[in-house]
């Protein structure tokens, strides 16, 4: 979904032309399956971090399009609103010092957005949701970002659909929207995590990060609050589900998986992901005359089917190909420290379970997918499970087994100085002082959005990690 495509109006011949191209690329990946042809000894780490954009006042801004020219860098890409923008990081090998590395790139990075945006009278705050957008804020016409793939986005999920988007989240307040547009994916600010590994380690790294995906939601928590109401401690899980279904009534009747899931299975092989990707229709369906090896069509395709944990082909520099995970559950914010923190837990906790091998497998997937949603919803108070089929409090199961376990797999791998990041999850954990619970005590107690994300971007610029912030409503 980062690139543009070059024209926004598109016939049947094109989709059946994208459709052919998207069938011969296939053949390409399952040949490179079949012969085992996948970097099988590389490890590396790279992330993308999207920003929220407020203006003086803490409403939020329109102007990501002059923010990411100002920056002249291409390391920044835009959102579908104009009120976000987004960090590509650079990847790094996964050894040593990894995350000093991507410490050092994201300060950089961020600052760079940071003084572009200052030169519009911006500031920029990461949330899961953006606590001041309003309805007001979700108009295409005036806050959709105008490129080409946005539009085209818009217009072929509401035709795929042939109805209205529906939100509805329960929380402490039931928020119920219905919208003719795609603008409630907006709503969604997240950090992405991409993870690649050797091939022959590729599948137990896909179940270990469902597993991770589902057990760091409550730790990482930063969604409390959309439109003005109090949902899920993680509203942007059941915000983006609902934002960018394309099913239609009768496929909703035949329980027809949506674009945006955890999973709908363990798995065999990646490949398996790949070949699944035909079961949904192309939403960008631009041929371009490149090589087949380039799976330019596949790579588009897959890239808007939303998996949590998605499975990414692409090509080194020599033309030889790696896969990679792409980990999508951790939400934007509170704070660089935080972010860091999140990524080497999660990392951290993805490696470890790898370690327990074939017992990730054993609870059915159908028990993960329930413990996932109910993490998203009731953050650290959710009961789940551990692989092992145990059913425990969730911050119980954090503090006991999933700390422990990504300590000791980052320690026996050699990556230096992850005790001081892993340190700020536990005492977030304690503490139960997830960004999720600043904002929704902020909220209950002073009810103002603009103020609320002025305070949180202040609190936010010392970089002192979210557990330390004073509690809003003492």
């Amino acid at each position: 979904m980062g690139e543009e495509i070059h024209k926004e109006h598109f016939e049947q011949a094109d989709y059946d032309r994208f459709q052919q191209r998207l069938e011969q690329e296939t053949e390409v990946v399952r040949a490179l399956f079949a012969d085992n042809a996948f970097d099988n000894e590389s490890r590396m780490l790279g992330y993308e971090l999207e920003l929220c954009l407020a203006d003086g006042s803490g409403n939020p801004s329109k102007n990501n399009i002059d923010i990411i020219d100002a920056t002249a860098n291409p390391l920044f890409t835009s959102e579908l609103a104009k009120f976000n923008m987004e960090i590509n990081g650079n990847p790094f090998p996964y050894r040593g010092d990894i995350f000093n590395r991507v410490e050092a790139d994201l300060n950089d990075l961020f600052r760079q957005a940071s003084e572009a945006a200052q030169s519009f009278d911006t500031r920029i705050g990461m949330f899961g949701v953006f606590p001041s957008v309003t309805q007001e804020h979700l108009n295409p016409d005036g806050y959709m970002t105008e490129l080409h793939r946005y539009n085209q986005l818009n217009r072929q999920l509401l035709s795929m659909r042939g109805r209205p988007i529906h939100l509805l989240l329960d929380g402490d307040d039931q928020l119920e929207v219905e919208k003719q547009d795609v603008m409630l994916e907006a709503l969604a600010t997240s950090l992405q995590i991409h993870l690649q590994v050797p091939f022959d380690e590729i599948v137990p790294t896909y179940h270990a990060g469902l597993w991770s995906s589902m057990l760091i939601l409550g730790a990482t928590a930063n969604s409390p609050l959309v439109l003005g109401k109090c949902c899920w401690q993680e509203s942007r899980i059941g915000i983006f589900k609902q934002a960018v279904d394309t099913r239609n009534v009768q496929e909703i009747e035949d329980q027809i998986v949506p674009r945006v899931h955890l999973g709908k299975r363990y798995i065999d092989s990646l490949l398996d992901l790949f070949e699944d990707n035909f079961y949904y229709s192309p939403i960008l369906p631009e041929v371009i005359d490149r090589p087949l090896e380039d799976l330019h069509h596949l790579s588009l395709h897959n890239g808007t089917i939303w998996r949590w944990v998605r499975p990414i082909i692409a090509r080194n520099k020599d033309d030889s190909y790696h896969l990679r995970l792409e980990l999508r559950v951790v939400p934007s914010g509170p704070t660089l420290v935080d972010t860091l923190a999140n990524i080497v837990f999660y990392v951290g906790l993805t490696e470890g379970l790898k370690s327990l091998g074939d017992t990730l497998t054993q609870v059915s997937y159908e028990t993960l997918e329930i413990d996932f949603y109910r993490a998203a919803r009731e953050g650290l108070g959710a009961s789940v499970h551990w692989p092992d089929g145990q059913e425990l409090p969730l911050k119980q199961l954090l503090l006991e087994q999933a700390l422990p376990l990504a300590r000791a797999n980052l320690k026996q791998a050699g990556i230096e100085d992850t005790d001081r990041w892993l340190d700020i999850i536990e005492a977030r954990v304690r503490q139960e002082a997830t960004g999720a619970h600043w904002i929704s005590s902020h909220w209950k107690r002073f009810g103002d959005s603009a103020r609320l994300v002025r305070e949180y971007i202040d609190q936010a610029q010392a970089n002192q990690p979210v557990h330390l912030w004073q509690d809003p409503g003492t």
